[in-house]
């Protein structure tokens, strides 16, 4: 079962390459290629990992405004929220096999 999950995650990821362009197959005469275009690896690698620091930036960003705001909230005296309680219902509440 592991060996037949591993094929099709490899099989998946074939597909995904080749429907981004990073893969491409020619068949010739007497034979057949798979072209590896590394530009378009590069370039699409570049571009994530260009997003993925945005996004940490931002995430930052509004944590540092979060924990800015409760500072406020607690330097001026207001009161905290308060906090929901929650009792879940009998037939919510989920219980470990033994």
């Amino acid at each position: 079962m592991q060996n037949v999950t591993i094929v099709i995650l490899i099989i998946v990821a074939i597909i995904a390459m080749v429907l981004g362009g990073w893969i491409s197959f020619a068949d010739m005469d007497d034979s057949a290629t798979m072209t590896i275009h590394k530009s378009e690896v590069k370039k699409d690698t570049e571009e994530a990992v260009k997003k993925g620091e945005e996004l940490v930036k931002d995430a930052a960003r509004e944590g540092k405004k979060l924990i800015d705001n409760t500072e406020d909230a607690v330097d001026s005296g207001e009161p905290a929220e308060k906090e929901v309680e929650f009792e879940p219902e009998q037939s919510e509440v989920l219980e470990t096999p033994r």
